[in-house]
């Protein structure tokens, strides 16, 4: 079984953050992942990093198809 849960590290002891359901005196195999958010490669830090910095089109909400893929934009083919 897999169960991922949050918890903190005090020096000697993991601390869990998440409710445990698991029976006493049970072997675990612990895998460890920091949660730096200043060093943090997850997408959602990256974003939080980048948020109000990065300068984009106006339209790129509506028109994203045409920065990504190459598409005509959708303003475009409404002129005739």
């Amino acid at each position: 079984m897999i169960k991922t849960i949050r918890a903190h590290y005090t020096g000697s002891v993991f601390e869990p953050l998440d409710k445990i359901d698991l029976k006493d005196g049970i072997d675990v195999t612990l895998s460890i992942i920091t949660e730096d958010p200043e060093k943090s490669d997850d997408l959602w830090a990256v974003l939080d990093k980048y948020t109000g910095i990065i300068k984009g089109p106006s339209d790129w909400s509506s028109e994203h198809d045409h920065y990504i893929h190459g598409t005509p934009k959708k303003g475009d083919l409404n002129k005739e």
